[in-house]
């Protein structure tokens, strides 16, 4: 046999390949429940697949566009306030401080996707400002077309109410939380396990994180790796620091070495929330919780999807540092440009080879 033939002949069995190998079935997608498949919504004993459509959870869908980096970003004035209707004009992007070329744009009007995710320990004698309170507030403040579902944690993470737009259900899921099991807390692997469960979930997600920001130091994963998987994650984490009020009461009470560890806890919560491009809150008072909830809806529903292809492609398995800038705008129309702040993750981690 000739080269010749021979190259006709490698081609041919390529040809047939491909072709078998794209007529192949689509596996399954998994929702927030890592034992396969189940069904999201009311629990009517009715299994019925998610789909796309306007009553489902949207999924995720097979991307061949690995080279293109995609995050979120959300543009505020001084005050805090989100600003919308932006252009892609007027975004520049930075990579490692080096200029990218914004191949991607759009607004992201999509509804929420939400994780409730709450520490529910007995943690110094279950704080004076219980989860439970501010958790019922959030879901209250969602809209009927948003997604949610409720996560509680002590030694583990366990889900509660899982994706559903039905608020009845939530509640449902929130009247299990009654007396406190354990006085141990494992804040890291809650929140790596629940980043890792959001990664088959398409859309515009977050997780609304309410904890006290102590790991009693029996969690599988360490804080450097759950902030590793908060900064490679696509889900902005917006954090409320409990237990203010009872350290409040008790600080005079408190040792060095407790004083210490609380400041570490809410370290923790802020760079957690930081590193994926969400904010943190560290309210004393009851009456703080509503203007946190409508900040968080306000931010979310705010956002701004940019897409870039580095220029120079990474395959180190380095984290690369992103840079997001938006010139001074007129927002408040008064003539005089407001300087703007920008919130988005702090980088990406690149593929090996």
């Amino acid at each position: 046999m000739t080269i010749r033939h021979l190259l006709v002949f490698v081609i041919a069995v390529l040809l047939v390949t491909s072709m078998s190998m794209g007529s192949s079935p689509q596996g399954p997608k998994k929702d927030i429940g890592k034992d396969g498949p189940v069904s999201v919504g009311p629990s009517d004993g009715k299994s019925t697949p998610p789909s796309k459509g306007d009553d489902q959870l949207p999924r995720t869908t097979l991307s061949i566009d690995v080279d293109v980096v995609t995050f979120d970003v959300v543009v505020t004035d001084q005050s805090g306030n989100p600003i919308g209707g932006l252009e892609k004009k007027h975004f520049r992007v930075f990579e490692d401080d080096v200029e990218q070329t914004v191949t991607n744009f759009s607004p992201t009007e999509a509804p929420l996707t939400v994780v409730i995710l709450a520490e529910f320990s007995n943690t110094f004698g279950y704080y004076f400002d219980d989860v439970v309170g501010p958790a019922a507030g959030f879901i209250e403040s969602l809209r009927p077309d948003d997604w949610a579902a409720l996560i509680a944690f002590d030694i583990r993470p366990e889900i509660l109410t899982d994706f559903t737009k039905n608020k009845r259900e939530l509640f449902s899921g929130l009247s299990r939380m009654r007396i406190p099991a354990y006085s141990e807390t494992c804040l890291y692997d809650a929140v790596y396990d629940t980043l890792q469960r959001l990664e088959n979930v398409d859309g515009k997600k977050a997780i609304f994180l309410l904890s006290t920001g102590l790991d009693t130091n029996i969690s599988k994963h360490t804080y450097g790796e759950a902030l590793k998987k908060a900064e490679s994650s696509d889900t902005m984490i917006y954090s409320v620091g409990m237990g203010q009020l009872a350290r409040l009461y008790y600080e005079t009470r408190l040792s060095s070495l407790d004083q210490i560890t609380f400041l570490q806890a809410d370290n923790v919560m802020r760079s957690l929330a930081e590193a994926t491009g969400g904010y943190a809150w560290f309210p004393r008072f009851q009456g703080e919780y509503p203007g946190i909830y409508q900040q968080v809806s306000a931010n979310l529903r705010n956002e701004y999807s940019l897409g870039f292809v580095p220029k120079v492609r990474k395959t180190d398995g380095k984290l690369h540092k992103l840079r997001v800038e938006v010139p001074p705008l007129d927002v408040n129309h008064d003539g005089k440009p407001d300087k703007l702040k920008v919130r988005h993750k702090k980088g990406y981690y690149a593929p090996k080879s």
